[in-house]
């Protein structure tokens, strides 16, 4: 089974969910756009697939911010 990476990137002055390159939601906030994104990948692992989240940055490699199963949900920090 494919692994879920939402990936939560900066474009101009707004904030774009994406899964798997096609624009799920944007968001005027960094916060809004990763509080959207954990919630989707939290509903993709209870489904059974493997899911994370990335934080695009176009200066370095996505980090990851959140994994199903290891970070916990709702985010605490």
């Amino acid at each position: 089974m494919a692994r879920n990476d939402y990936h939560v990137i900066p474009q101009g002055d707004h904030w774009t969910v994406t899964l798997h390159g096609v624009a799920l939601a944007v968001f005027a906030d960094m916060k809004a756009a990763l509080n959207r994104a954990i919630d989707a990948a939290h509903q993709a692992g209870m489904a059974g697939h493997d899911a994370q989240v990335l934080i695009a940055d176009p200066a370095q490699d996505p980090r990851t911010k959140w994994i199903f199963g290891l970070h916990p949900y709702p985010p605490t920090a």
